[in-house]
């Protein structure tokens, strides 16, 4: 068994499926670094297939797909973008700077944002109506504002 593209096949959709060998290297390339066996060459063996093989796998397009859509799903996860954070802000509370300008950052994007809006126009583009009206305005505030001294 050589490992290359065969066996593949259609499911009850009609979509692509890759042999059962190809996806128990999958599992275990999304394993990370607990994986056990921990080696590529001895994963081959362990599986009975040539460990020139499990690189032909890897970079098959198909295979890559898999690999790229499987990974995204597991780095998403909120369980563990939650553990980084945490790591994150235990460095940044010790003193470490750099976790804290990450932290930070990270911790931007749940933080409303405030947006102040100034109207500068010109006195002079103001009709007279216009003028009257925030005079009058500004003189209530004042007044509201010395009532309560």
């Amino acid at each position: 068994m050589n490992g290359g593209g065969k066996g593949w096949y259609a499911d009850t959709d009609g979509q692509l499926t890759m042999p059962d060998t190809w996806k128990e290297l999958l599992t275990w390339l999304l394993q990370g670094p607990e994986r056990s066996p921990r080696t590529q060459r001895e994963w081959a063996a362990q599986n009975g297939i040539h460990e020139d093989s499990v690189r032909r796998i890897k970079r098959d397009p198909r295979f890559l797909k898999e690999w790229d859509q499987k990974a995204a799903e597991l780095n998403i996860n909120p369980e563990r973008v939650q553990s980084v954070v945490d790591a994150l802000w235990q460095r940044a509370s010790s003193g470490d700077v750099k976790a804290a300008s990450l932290y930070l950052q990270y911790i931007d994007k749940f933080t409303p944002t405030r947006k102040i809006t100034t109207d500068e126009r010109d006195v002079s583009s103001l009709s007279d109506a216009e003028l009257a009206a925030e005079m009058e305005a500004e003189v209530r505030h004042l007044r509201a504002v010395g009532d309560n001294e």
